[in-house]
């Protein structure tokens, strides 16, 4: 997965294949994503 930058350069996203991930993985990830951790979780709960 490709995140698309300001200036039209993309940057690779960590995506585990794994069930299970470490906490500091999933703010990594999160971080990453410039997304915030409210938007992730109100994102996660509508699954």
């Amino acid at each position: 997965m490709l995140r698309e930058n300001i200036d039209g350069t993309r940057t690779p996203l960590t995506m585990p294949a794994h069930r299970h991930i470490n906490g500091s993985t999933l703010r990594t990830i999160i971080t990453q994503a410039h997304i915030t951790w409210e938007d992730f979780l109100a994102a996660f709960n509508e699954v």
